[in-house]
Formats: structure tokens, C-alpha cells, sequence
């Protein structure tokens, strides 16, 4: 498998996990809304009809309808009508729930001009999304003239400005499905087309010989890889395959694979898997015990407290 295989592989390694939406009507040209960071996840605002401006880190951003932006770490930031404006906590506006997951806010819905604004909380399951997280910016806007370079990108918008209209039945459960599809494409065109990977993950993932070893423990993690046996499947001696994975990914081969399945574990479990000897094969081990041993070892937590940390970091 090539580099470029191993890239378009950690692509479709891509899962969110949709925690919550909010669908904002606003009116007037003085409202400003603040909003908290929240752990381990990621933020994004459509502006589905008028515009705003994103202030985050220092950073003041117009948005037009049809754009997107995407806040890949936990980050306060704020959304204004103008730069100018005061911000009110988000916590101490008017929401009012619809379902458990998603919600509706308005403020001064009378005035003119009037904003939209679709926002949504997810989390990147995967191990492969969370290091690709890492990897990306604190923000990423798509503005709606360059929607031209991914007619997916466009077509999602409109379909989300369409079902955010609420004149559809089942709007809510649409809109949560194609926001997470747009997602995943928003930092598709982020990877394909605006990264600087130089010196990055990503430029291992895309090197010929590291991207073809990275793929065979992405894919096999059962399988009990050694240094020598990796450095020859991609035709590298083990020292010279040794040098150029812990220069290209700033690790070592077999710390880096343990992570990669702990956190691999750590995804199954939470998705519902039982922690017993075929899980501990899976993903390289000949026994429940040993596995378990180097999950509390690599993790700092015990395969029993999974779920535990998983929700306390959760919103």
C-alpha cells in the first residue's frame, strides 16, 4: 500500500460522535453570544441565513451565509453580530430543549436584520481522528465562494439551510445526520487542500515507506509487529526503518503502536465490546491479563474506568 493509500486510509478512519446541536435565531445588531470551551471536543457554526462574526483567540471572522467554521480543540470563543458588541453567557440565555441533544436559542427575533445559525458539539472517536485533531489549527473557515473546491461541502450547506428552514418533518433528526457528513468532508478539504504538513503526522501518513508501515499496524494492530518486521515489509533495514519512524512521526515505532491500540481498546469499549481474550488478541496480546496490564500501564486508567473517564470528560 502506497503513502497516498495509508493517507486516503486515515480519511475513512474519520467518526464523530454527535453530542449536541443548537439552532440559533437572532435579531438586531447588538447581540453577542460567549461560549465555554468544552473538553475533548470540537465546535462548528453554519450560518444558515444573514452573518456574524467568530471571535476566537484574538482573531475576528466574518461570516456570510452558506459559511462554516470549525473550532477542532475546546476553545472559548465568541459569535457577534458585530466585533464591538458585549457577549452574553451562553448558559444564561434562553434555550429551550427539544430533545436531548439538540436545542433551539432565540434573542430579539422581532428585530432586523435577522441571523441563523446552526451549531453543533462533537467529539472525533477514533484514534486516528483524535490525532489528526491535534494536527489541525484551532480554526478552519469555509467560506461559501470556496465551495467551488468541494461541491459536497455545497450541496450540504444548502441541504442543511433547507431542513434548518423548519418547515420539514424531521428536520432535526436530518439536520444532526448531515451535520455530521459535512463535518467530516469540512476537515477532508482541510486535509487535501490548506495543510502545510511538513514536519507533521500527516507527512509521515504520506511518506512511501512510514505510510505503508503506519497503514499495516492502523489496519493489523493483532498482528505482533516487530521493528525488523516492519523495516521489511517496506523494504528499510531496522535501523534505517527505526531512524526515519521516530524522526517522521517524533516517536518510536513500538511506543507509538502501543498507543495506537490502547486507544483503539478504549474506542471498542466505549462502543460496547467486552474486555476479554478475543479483544485482547485483536490487538496483539496472547492474554486478558497482559493486555490489561498494558492498558493501565499506557493509559493511566484500568479498562474498568473506561466509561467513567469517558463521561466526565463528555459535555
Amino acid at each position: 500500500m502506497s503513502g497516498e493509500s495509508s493517507y486516503q486510509q486515515i480519511l475513512h478512519y474519520l467518526k464523530l460522535d454527535s453530542m449536541y446541536y443548537s439552532r440559533s435565531t437572532l435579531g438586531g445588531e447588538r447581540w453577542g453570544i460567549a461560549l465555554p470551551p468544552f473538553e475533548n471536543t470540537s465546535m462548528f457554526h453554519i450560518v444558515t441565513s444573514g452573518r456574524c462574526f467568530v471571535l476566537v483567540n484574538g482573531e475576528s471572522i466574518r461570516m456570510e451565509t452558506g459559511d462554516l467554521v470549525f473550532i477542532s480543540r475546546a476553545c472559548g470563543h465568541e459569535l457577534k453580530a458585530n466585533p464591538e458588541n458585549e457577549a452574553e453567557f451562553l448558559f444564561d440565555l434562553p434555550i429551550k430543549q427539544i430533545s436531548k441533544h439538540y436545542d433551539t436559542i432565540a434573542i430579539n427575533t422581532e428585530q432586523a436584520p435577522q441571523t441563523n445559525i446552526l451549531c453543533g458539539i462533537v467529539r472525533i472517536s477514533h484514534p486516528a481522528g483524535e490525532r489528526l485533531i491535534k494536527e489541525m489549527p484551532d480554526i478552519i473557515h469555509i467560506g461559501r465562494e470556496e465551495h467551488v473546491f468541494s461541491n459536497v461541502i455545497g450541496e450540504i450547506v444548502r441541504l442543511v439551510i433547507r431542513e434548518a428552514s423548519g418547515e420539514f418533518i424531521g428536520g432535526e433528526t436530518v439536520i444532526t445526520r448531515l451535520a455530521d457528513v459535512l463535518l467530516i468532508q469540512a476537515i477532508r478539504t482541510w486535509v487535501e487542500r490548506d495543510i502545510d504538513i511538513k514536519g507533521s503526522w500527516l507527512s509521515a501518513i504520506r511518506d512511501e515507506k512510514i505510510g505503508k508501515a503506519l497503514s499495516k499496524m492502523h489496519s493489523q494492530p493483532q498482528v505482533a509487529w516487530t521493528v525488523e518486521m516492519l523495516g521489511k515489509e517496506v523494504g528499510l533495514s531496522r535501523t534505517a526503518f527505526s531512524n526515519r519512524f521516530s524522526q517522521l512521526v517524533g516517536d518510536t515505532v513500538l511506543n507509538y503502536l502501543t498507543h495506537w491500540r490502547m486507544n483503539l481498546a478504549a474506542m471498542k469499549i466505549r462502543e460496547g465490546a467486552k474486555v476479554d481474550y478475543a479483544l485482547s488478541e485483536s490487538l496483539g496480546y496472547q492474554s486478558e491479563s497482559a493486555f490489561r496490564r498494558a492498558f493501565k500501564k499506557t493509559m493511566g486508567y484500568s479498562v474498568s474506568e473506561v466509561n467513567k473517564v469517558f463521561r466526565n470528560d463528555a459535555v
